[in-house]
């Protein structure tokens, strides 16, 4: 069994994962230390949940740490980790201060919904790293915020997404503006066509690295798609709720309008609810994100900006009010949820409870195998069991999984039957498609 001393990280570092309580790394991250500490372009491909963040940031940040720039008045740009939403620049800027402690290093975040003026103003004494969305990178570069000279390395977390955003031309524009010698790293939880050609066009000798592990989500997670028409997804998610009486879900809806109208439905019908979508100013998504994670309300009803980047401890319940139109985002959108790492294995959801899967599966977030019972145990999951027992009880009759981690529930109307199929093929096992147990 590998364990990170013997990576060729250095003692510092060393110190900073065994300070998480963290031993071994998990596939992700034996292959790839070395690859990247050895100043190879990179491109990895392995499943949301199993610690890419870590696998690209412990060995940069030990070369950014060879050199000593602490006594600069002005420190030179070295390293910029780009990635396509604002909470996971913020997931990427927390793991660099846990990964990097004692190092020595600066760090600036940047993404839209703060004032440039403010920004700009942080770049007086530079930094070690930027970490950026791409858009607001470029309206700095624009007012020269910054210089681009001593660019190091370039990484693109969340690489698929990225490419996959329509901001070909913004792309081009980072890159035109890098340094030609550089080290390049593309990290992604999928292997799309589209990151292969941006890669044979911008790496050069790269090493590609996937890793065998599955897709938690797809092992650890229930999938349930309840077949429903437009005009009673309403009445099938409250009941879904009720039924289910749980202390959080995240509930995903397609755009920014659908999150205002069904939060504002959510709280009519007494279901303590907030919304985040692209439009609503940072301070107040970030105010919301925290609620939801300290339980102050129930659920969180988001668009795809919550499908990557966010890490919320005991979350069992993610619910599609709406399936996305791309498969590989069905992944990344229940992939919230069954993110339990053992205290040995480093990961990207740091906070998340540490505890084995058995007791994850019993949180108070109604994380229950009653739902996904074994033979000695089956019983509803609500606690109002009188009134739904009959949908309840059937189906946990009908299933029977183990080390249950979270349940993904899907109300599927009929002109989003012809997604299933796609949805099925990348999760790799059937899923059934349901009549609505909650119609009347």
């Amino acid at each position: 069994m590998t364990i990170f001393a013997e990576l060729g990280l250095n003692a510092t570092i060393l110190e900073n994962i065994k300070r998480s309580g963290y031993k071994t790394p998990t596939d992700i991250q034996q292959k790839s230390i070395g690859a990247v500490l050895s100043g190879a372009d990179t491109y990895a491909i392995a499943p949301t949940g199993t610690g890419k963040t870590a696998a690209y940031l412990l060995p940069l940040l030990q070369e950014l740490s060879r050199a000593d720039h602490s006594g600069d008045q002005v420190r030179p740009i070295r390293a910029l980790i780009l990635v396509p939403t604002r909470e996971l620049a913020q997931q990427v800027e927390e793991s660099i201060a846990n990964y990097g402690k004692n190092l020595k290093l600066r760090t600036i975040t940047l993404f839209g919904g703060i004032r440039i003026e403010s920004q700009v103003k942080r770049f007086k004494r530079g930094a070690d790293i930027i970490v950026s969305t791409p858009k607001r990178l470029l309206d700095l570069l624009k007012v020269k915020a910054f210089s681009f000279d001593n660019i190091q390395h370039f990484v693109m977390d969340e690489a698929d997404r990225l490419v996959s955003m329509g901001i070909q031309r913004e792309l081009d524009a980072i890159l035109a503006a890098l340094p030609k010698q550089k080290q390049v790293i593309f990290f992604s939880a999928t292997d799309l066509s589209a990151l292969t050609k941006f890669s044979q066009d911008n790496q050069s000798n790269k090493k590609l690295i996937k890793t065998d592990a599955a897709q938690p989500a797809l092992d650890k997670i229930v999938h349930t798609m309840y077949r429903c028409s437009r005009e009673d997804k309403n009445k099938c998610l409250f009941g879904l709720l009720d039924m289910l009486d749980c202390e959080k879900a995240l509930i995903f809806a397609r755009t920014k309008n659908d999150v205002d109208i069904l939060t504002r439905r959510l709280n009519e019908r007494g279901f303590a609810s907030q919304g985040i979508h692209n439009e609503i100013p940072q301070r107040k998504r970030q105010e919301r994100l925290s609620g939801f994670k300290n339980k102050e309300f129930k659920f969180l009803v988001a668009t795809d900006i919550a499908s990557r980047g966010l890490d919320i401890d005991e979350l069992y319940y993610v619910i599609n009010y709406d399936l996305p139109v791309n498969s590989n985002d069905y992944i990344h959108r229940v992939g919230r949820t069954a993110r339990t790492n053992s205290t040995t294995n480093l990961s990207a959801t740091q906070s998340s409870a540490k505890q084995s899967p058995s007791k994850q599966a019993s949180s108070k977030s109604g994380a229950s195998n009653k739902w996904a019972s074994n033979k000695e145990s089956r019983q509803p999951v609500s606690k109002r069991s009188a009134s739904i027992a009959p949908y309840a009880s059937a189906y946990a009759n009908r299933v029977v999984v183990t080390d249950v981690l979270g349940h993904a529930f899907s109300l599927v109307s009929p002109e989003q039957e012809r997604l299933v199929d796609r949805i099925v093929k990348v999760v790799g096992k059937h899923i059934m498609l349901e009549r609505n147990p909650f119609a009347r």
